[in-house]
């Protein structure tokens, strides 16, 4: 219940709805229910829903904040590459042909990541902040998730990873409700770090 929680607090706190932002909340709840069952094509199925979510998020951020060149986007990938890498070769052997599923995840992850580290070493604001926080708590939440496989403390990591993912979604969540908040006609902004 708590993406749909979640999706109740974004309605009632926001100005303007932003129909991309429901829906791709919609899109993770419905991953997240079909990612209850163990069976593989059920674990392929809420995949491609999650990979709608994060293509709808990846659309929703490059439309409400803007890099002034590449250069940001790819120092910013770095680190993130760096984690994703690590927990590809961490999960290598138990995820098997999943693994296929959590390289295009990682692409997408580390794509965003090196975007909204880049906007926010490029323009420090409380926005950028949230995301940044946002997308590194989703990085986080995976690796945590796959060092479950390696102790007896699954489901205590299990746990620790869906608390971190639930944070990460809550920031995300802040990071639009500031974005789309439409400022009035005579509202002006005198500091970066308002926005």
């Amino acid at each position: 219940m708590l993406i749909p929680l979640l999706l109740a607090f974004y309605v009632v706190k926001s100005k303007k709805v932003n129909l991309f932002f429901v829906l791709s909340l919609l899109f993770s709840w419905i991953a997240n229910l079909i990612f209850i069952s163990k069976e593989t094509n059920d674990i392929l199925l809420g995949s491609f829903f999650f990979l709608v979510y994060r293509s709808l998020i990846i659309y929703l951020v490059f439309k409400l904040v803007k890099l002034p060149t590449k250069t940001p986007l790819i120092l910013g990938s770095i680190p993130f590459l760096f984690i994703y890498t690590t927990v590809c070769f961490l999960s290598f052997e138990v995820m098997g042909n999943s693994i296929l599923v959590f390289i295009v995840h990682t692409l997408f992850i580390v794509f965003l990541g090196g975007y909204s580290l880049g906007s926010f070493i490029i323009t420090p604001s409380k926005s950028n902040l949230y995301l940044f926080v946002s997308t590194m708590l989703f990085a986080v939440s995976q690796f945590v998730f796959v060092l479950k496989f390696y102790s007896r403390y699954d489901y205590l990591l299990h746990s620790v990873a869906m608390l971190l993912f639930v944070v990460a979604q809550f920031y995300l969540t802040k990071f639009i409700l500031i974005k789309d908040s439409p400022k009035t006609k005579y509202e002006f902004v005198t500091s970066v770090k308002e926005l």
